[in-house]
């Protein structure tokens, strides 16, 4: 098929791996076509995702050797009948001239020719461009609330014997004279919508109607005659006898021979048949009943009257959808979560009239061993068409799915009574309690809070703490391949059943393959008491024929907030503000086997087995195994998926449980969009270099300002990551970086810290005290005193407590020596004095190779039960001129004692010429929290916008404490000023915390960058 596109010739063809690299290019090309996504689609990409389709055909409209237009068909997976186009997309530059056209009727031309009757499609409302296009090429927009999907039945009309010699002489696509608007289509009455073709063409004429739910023809009008079948009512009780007619007109001048048949179907019961000749006008009436059964889906076909015609002997199918329906709709709920035995409670029942009238309902519950029932029957009036609610009081006795059938009868106004049976389903959850059930709409399986809900329509499946309809997460239908298949999302189970285990319940469900001949599928849902799930796939070819390629595809759907994903071998914080998506990641940036939400929904991790292979695919998330070549007889088994609810509630302790790794330190996270100084420490003379790195599948396309220089970032130049060099004249000791980008549709502004060392530390010894000096802050310890350091200045100001050079008893220590020091949590001063402690002083490098001065206190057990043999040492180092202060302590001899659940504490006294100089500001959520010491006891978690501030100097202090810190507090009565923090580890180094002195007031975010320092 070929379109001329301005000087140039656009050929249709199909998609081979070799165009690839061209369709990663176009769909790159396309983004302000889809809202201005800035996604970066690759080749690698391209390749992948098409081997993985279920496309029947791929078509590409390409420009010599450039792909400019994309259109997929497939079967459709929501409903029997019909193929559909998933995807189709034209680039911007190229629009305006009809390839989209081109590409719709290639596809409509390709489900002419495989036999299928209908072609579907999804848009979005605002669609504007494509919808007149859509419509004009044979779609009608379904007028309903959950999605803008669309249907052509074109393919039925060029296939309808009946139909063929009209459009012989009429163009479908040229004669048509529909209306073509930009909204909702259909033709409503008696409950049906009709959607309607008309064609005129010379002394040609048609109209044919298509009935929206049978998604059949109800309708057909030419030169010669209108043919049409006819129902009072889309909605029908069942059981009720109603009956359906036939109509023809005859048109023209010569009798017509009708003949017509049907012989109903599972649902609807009708038998008749006619063979008459029609000189004006004749109508066929027959009777039928609709069998009790399931509700139909707005998404599926429903249950219809059909029937075959002959017209003169050529062919065509009638149909009308029929709504079977009770007279009443009964629905229960229960408003807890969890239920309580023998308490006083109710259940909600909501009871919908389906009849035209008022009516007067008498339901009758039986008695069940669940709960006792106040009284077994309910009576209320339900106006016509309308609902009520009632409560129905009871107390439950066992935990349980409550499912009793209720025997209704809906009285009438002239007396007429209409008897049915109705079942009701309520879960009553209890703590530990494992059970099963059964409703309308879903499988379940329930362990204490947690529930597993799989839906049948499609075994989409939710799992959740509470009996929210809309839940953040789900399981979406397996798939075999490959290429992967979707026939599961329209096929019933071949069996599902309960388990009951120890501490958890299994939901397995069983499926057959069709189009992998002999093959079966079993998947299985374990719930946990806790809040874990677990789930996983065997296959068994149970055939006679070999698949030498089975892969098993499980894909999942999760709105995602505060997302911590493993990119590039770091941990990546997408932020809660930015709505982060799977499309957003790259694929090959993933680099563990997990992920981990927090937000309103409570915190949910996901985990894979580490042999399974995952990755993005638009807005789902593929896990995926491969089962390779399945001799008959032969079974597969995949690996688990472990979804937690809220069982594991924090990132670091996910990341251990889905690395089957003890939890030892706490996290250091990457943020998405992320700008560093590629050094924090700038020696003299050195060039300062930054780095903005963005970890969304996205070029950036923006300008870089650092201070004062500006970089322009084009998505041409296809960078993730830019590098920024600047000369370093006129930094400070301590120096605030303001950067920011402009890009990509957003404005971030970035803060960054940097040190700039300059002079010496020196050292000193003088009358037992060891004392180094950076310029700013000068340290004093005596290990003959206590081993710690006793003495801070700070730009001439003393800010530690000390009794140095004696011991004595202060508050609720005796004794009690003040200053700073770090030891095992738990061990008191006495204990301390009774070991060995000596001091020196020190020169150590960082892992960036700055050198840091300052002091060493080695401490060795030799009295103490519990800790003998164990020697530490704490350190106190410095870079010249820098006010910050790096302290940690190293393990030198762990003394062959279990070190792994200590808890290490380190905390300082502090000090000024009068305790209530001092003051301790917290952010605590509400700026503007000051405490005052020495005026009352008051105990303070510090924040991590905390600091330190004394009257007589501008200088505050902050206390960072390191990344393995459980705890950070303060602690304030009238004698002292104590700051705590506590870590726990087995560590034979632990990370340094810092005490910093600035002026300014500084973040808790810039603070923490500090924590780059590693010995």
């Amino acid at each position: 098929m070929i379109v001329k596109h301005l000087n140039k010739v656009i050929e249709i063809k199909k998609y081979h791996e070799g165009l690839a690299e061209q369709v990663a290019k176009m769909w790159n090309l396309s983004r302000d076509g889809w809202g201005g996504d800035t996604r970066v689609m690759t080749e690698d990409e391209v390749k992948k995702k098409e081997a993985n389709s279920d496309n029947i055909e791929l078509y590409l409209a390409l420009d010599g050797d450039e792909v400019v237009g994309y259109c997929g068909l497939s079967e459709y997976k929501e409903d029997t009948g019909a193929l559909y186009i998933p995807l189709l997309n034209v680039r911007p530059d190229y629009q305006g001239h009809k390839i989209g056209k081109k590409l719709v009727l290639q596809a409509l031309e390709k489900t002419v020719e495989l036999g299928w009757p209908r072609l579907d499609l999804y848009t979005w409302a605002g669609n504007t461009k494509a919808v007149p296009l859509y419509k004009k090429c044979g779609f009608f927009w379904e007028d309903r609330d959950d999605s803008t999907h669309l249907m052509n039945f074109i393919p039925q009309v060029l296939n309808t014997p009946l139909l063929k010699p009209i459009f012989e002489r009429l163009d479908w696509y040229d004669a048509s004279t529909r209306l073509i608007e930009v909204k909702p289509d259909g033709i409503k009455g008696n409950g049906f919508t009709f959607y309607e073709y008309s064609w005129q063409n010379g002394n040609t004429y048609a109209r044919i109607q298509f009935e929206r739910t049978s998604r059949g023809i109800s309708l057909i009008e030419t030169d010669d005659f209108i043919l049409q079948m006819k129902l009072a009512d889309h909605e029908v009780i069942h059981e009720e006898e109603r009956e359906f007619e036939i109509k023809i007109v005859n048109k023209g001048t010569e009798p017509l021979s009708l003949k017509a048949s049907g012989t109903g179907n599972d649902r609807i019961h009708y038998d008749f048949t006619t063979d008459i000749i029609v000189d004006h006008e004749s109508t066929i009436s027959a009777a039928f009943t609709v069998q009790k059964g399931e509700e139909p889906s707005v998404w599926r076909t429903h249950p219809s009257i059909d029937a075959k015609v002959w017209i003169n002997g050529l062919e065509c199918e009638l149909k009308l959808g029929v709504f079977p329906i009770n007279p009443a709709k009964i629905e229960a709920s229960y408003s807890g979560n969890l239920c309580f035995l023998n308490k006083a409670t109710s259940i909600d029942v909501e009871i919908t009239n389906n009849l035209k009238e008022e009516a007067v309902f008498h339901l009758c519950f039986p008695v069940d061993q669940l709960v006792v029932l106040q009284n077994q029957n309910i009576e209320v009036s339900v106006p016509a068409r309308g609902r009520k609610t009632v409560a129905m009081p009871l107390t439950v006795k066992q935990h349980g799915f409550y499912k009793p059938v209720l025997m209704i009868t809906a009285k009438k106004e002239d007396g007429q009574e209409l008897t049915f049976e109705q079942e009701i389903t309520v879960a009553f959850k209890g703590p530990g309690e494992r059970f099963g059930g059964e409703s309308k709409d879903f499988w379940h399986i329930f362990n204490g809070q947690g529930q597993i809900n799989v839906r049948k329509r499609d075994l989409l499946t939710t799992a959740a703490k509470n009996t929210k309809k809309q839940q953040p997460f789900a399981f979406l239908t397996p798939k075999l391949g490959k290429p992967y298949s979707l026939e599961f999302t329209k096929k019933k189970p071949t069996s599902v059943r309960w388990e009951t285990n120890d501490s958890s319940i299994d939901l397995i469900i069983t499926l057959e393959s069709t189009e992998m001949d002999g093959l079966f599928l079993t998947q299985t849902y374990r719930l946990f008491g806790d809040g874990m799930l677990q789930t996983w796939a065997e296959a068994e070819n149970t055939g006679s024929v070999v698949h030498p390629d089975v892969a098993f595809s499980q894909p999942v759907y999760h709105e995602m907030e505060e997302v911590y994903f493993p990119l590039d071998d770091q941990v990546v914080h997408f932020s809660g503000n930015r709505i982060m998506e799977f499309g957003d990641l790259d694929a090959k940036s993933i680099t563990g086997n997990w992920y981990f939400s927090e937000g309103p929904s409570g915190p949910i991790g996901l985990a894979w087995a580490e042999t399974s292979n995952a990755a993005p695919e638009g807005w789902q998330f593929m896990i995926e195994d491969q089962f390779g070549k399945m001799e008959p007889g032969a079974k597969a088994l995949s690996g688990k998926i472990t979804l937690s609810l809220g069982a594991i509630q924090h990132v670091d302790e996910f990341i251990a449980f889905a690395q089957q790794t003890p939890f030892k330190k706490k996290l250091e996270t990457s943020s998405e969009l992320n700008f560093h100084a590629d050094q924090l420490v700038i020696q003299p003379d050195k060039e300062v270099s930054f780095t903005l790195k963005t970890f969304r599948n996205s070029y950036l396309d923006g300008s870089l300002t650092v201070e004062n220089e500006t970089q322009v970032i084009s998505s041409d130049l296809e960078k993730t990551s830019f590098s920024l060099t600047l000369e370093s004249e006129g930094l400070e000791a301590v120096s605030i970086i303001e950067a920011d980008f402009n890009g990509n549709g957003t404005e971030t502004a970035f803060r960054e810290m940097l040190l700039s060392p300059s002079g010496l530390v020196s050292s000193d010894t003088f009358d037992g005290s060891f004392i180094v000096d950076n310029g700013i802050i000068r340290l004093k310890a005596d290990p003959d005193f206590y081993p710690g350091v006793y003495s801070m200045n700070v730009n001439g100001q003393e800010w530690f407590d000390h009794s140095y050079p004696e011991l004595t008893a202060k508050s609720w220590w005796n004794p009690w020596a003040g200053g700073m020091k770090t030891a095992p949590y738990g061990i008191n001063t006495f204990s301390m004095l009774k070991e060995s402690s000596t001091a020196s002083v020190v020169e150590l490098s960082d892992r960036e190779g700055n050198k840091w001065t300052g002091l060493a206190i080695n401490t060795e057990f030799k009295e103490h039960k519990q800790w003998k043999g164990v020697r530490y040492v704490q350190y106190y180092v410095m870079l010249p001129g820098i006010p910050v202060v790096a302290s940690f302590a190293e393990v030198k001899d762990n003394g062959r004692k279990n070190l792994a659940h200590e808890l290490w504490i380190t905390d300082l006294f502090l000090g000024g010429d009068e305790l209530t100089d001092l003051s301790i500001s917290v952010h605590d959520r509400q700026p503007g929290h000051t405490y005052h010491a020495g005026s009352q006891e008051i105990p303070l978690r510090l924040d991590g916008d905390s600091f330190i501030g004394m009257d007589r100097t501008r200088d505050k202090l902050y206390f960072i404490p390191n990344n393995d810190s459980v705890l950070a507090e303060a602690y304030t009565n009238k004698e002292v000023l104590q700051l705590v923090s506590k870590h726990q580890g087995d560590f034979a180094k632990s990370a340094p915390l810092f005490l910093l002195f600035d002026e300014r007031k500084l973040t808790g975010d810039l603070l923490k960058k500090l924590r780059r320092v590693q010995f």
